[in-house]
């Protein structure tokens, strides 16, 4: 028996550019003959695909591919723009913890509102206040204005919520755990209720290996589109593949080894200290020129010592105007094993310089000690507009550094591990 179904659904949403627009701006624009249309943007294009009653589903893709967006069509959070979605039986959405609180109104009077939006009566859900109320453990609360509790007293207040009234259908948008240590054993716990439960789940997640364990179907969506559905495990290693070998957002870019530009210096013979990466084969907004190692002086080097912090650094340009930027690299070592993933969001705004027009280069400070002494490859660097899946140029395996040992008066040994911060050791 069908759950969910979706027949040619597509949402078209406008951009923070025309939500900015107002009438007095539309008019003087109009009349300095500037005036242009706002644009919209296609967050999912035709969408068709059914679930059926008791399945577990899991959604992949990148960033901006319209993963959060489809929950919310099927939820009704947001009506599509053409198209039919079909839903049977209650849903209980796990996407925004807390959204939809009233922060005046108290932890209790919330209880109720919060189930009566999720279809279920008055009256039962006063029934539920105890439990719901013990397992968000909000006890001494239970009269206060949600306002007074904290970002994550709400969060668990919403979850609590949420799969105490038994749904048919389970929406999970990465909510898998919430709160602390202790609570988040107790979310857990009871997720894994509704695996062993007759209800529907679709699950939004990043962590794959989990999808891959818990889910009999994955749909992988690229660009608001389907890419392709299927069984988790094939599906799964179709996608990591992809990432792999290449950013799926830009087939149009030359195979990965076209971007090696890997000389050998005979002085050191170590690999060339940087990379000089091709113009993009069409027009593009960021474009990354060259990426390079430098020493924690911002000197040009092909090796680093154990005991002092190095940069990698990444020179792009800013061609046209863009709204949220986020530039990330993979480090790995010899055996393709991924040891750092650094992601300029990380310490950076996705705003601001990071966007400016014109060439900047981005220094990612990789501290010491931490890299055990080794050959290790910079694997993939590659920037995109955060939050709208635009991505901007993705380039493979292109450039090799050494992390060399401390010097001999150094009393340091490495076994097996990947990396060796230092830590301290205690005897009394």
């Amino acid at each position: 028996m069908e759950a969910i179904r979706l027949d040619n659904v597509s949402l078209i949403r406008r951009t923070q550019e025309e939500f900015s627009y107002d009438l007095k701006k539309t008019l003087l624009s109009f009349l300095e003959g500037k005036y242009r249309k706002p644009s919209r943007r296609c967050v999912l294009d035709n969408i068709s695909l059914v679930i059926e009653a008791g399945e577990k589903v899991g959604i992949i893709g990148s960033n901006g591919s319209g993963k959060s967006t489809l929950l919310k069509v099927i939820c009704n959070i947001l009506e599509p723009t053409s198209g039919k979605v079909r839903v049977k039986g209650n849903i209980a959405p796990l996407i925004e913890l807390g959204a939809g609180f009233d922060s005046d109104m108290s932890v209790m009077e919330n209880i109720v509102l919060y189930g009566v939006m999720l279809g279920f009566g008055e009256q039962e859900m006063r029934r539920r206040i105890p439990e719901i109320v013990e397992f968000a453990e909000l006890e001494d609360y239970i009269s206060v204005p949600v306002k007074a509790l904290s970002s994550g007293m709400v969060a668990r207040l919403g979850f609590a919520i949420a799969t105490d009234i038994q749904p048919d259908i389970l929406i999970l948008d990465e909510v898998l755990s919430v709160g602390d240590e202790s609570f988040k054993n107790k979310s857990k716990q009871r997720i894994e209720k509704f695996w062993q439960a007759h209800a529907t789940i679709l699950l939004v997640s990043h962590d794959l290996i989990f999808l891959q364990k818990s889910c009999e179907r994955v749909i992988w969506l690229e660009r608001g589109r389907v890419k392709q559905i299927g069984n988790s495990e094939e599906i799964i290693q179709a996608y990591l593949e992809s990432v792999v070998i290449l950013d799926p957002l830009e087939k149009a870019l030359p195979a990965p080894q076209e971007f090696q530009e890997l000389d050998i210096d005979e002085e050191t013979s170590y690999p060339s200290r940087e990379a000089l990466l091709p113009p993009p084969t069409h027009p593009s907004a960021v474009i990354i020129t060259r990426v390079f190692i430098t020493n924690q002086d911002k000197q040009i080097t092909a090796s680093v010592c154990f005991e002092s912090p190095f940069h990698i650094g990444i020179e792009y340009t800013v061609e046209t105007a863009i709204n949220n930027l986020r530039i990330g690299l993979y480090v790995t070592n010899q055996a393709g094993v991924v040891i750092l993933e650094p992601s300029s969001n990380n310490f950076l705004p996705v705003t601001g310089k990071i966007t400016a027009l014109g060439q900047h280069t981005l220094y990612v400070k990789v501290p010491a000690p931490l890299l055990v002494p080794a050959t290790y490859l910079l694997a993939g660097v590659g920037a995109y507009e955060e939050g709208f899946g635009h991505h901007y140029g993705f380039f493979n395996r292109f450039l090799t550094f050494e992390v060399t040992p401390p010097p001999k008066s150094s009393q340091l040994s490495f076994g097996q591990e990947l990396v060796h911060p230092k830590i301290e050791g205690i005897i009394e």
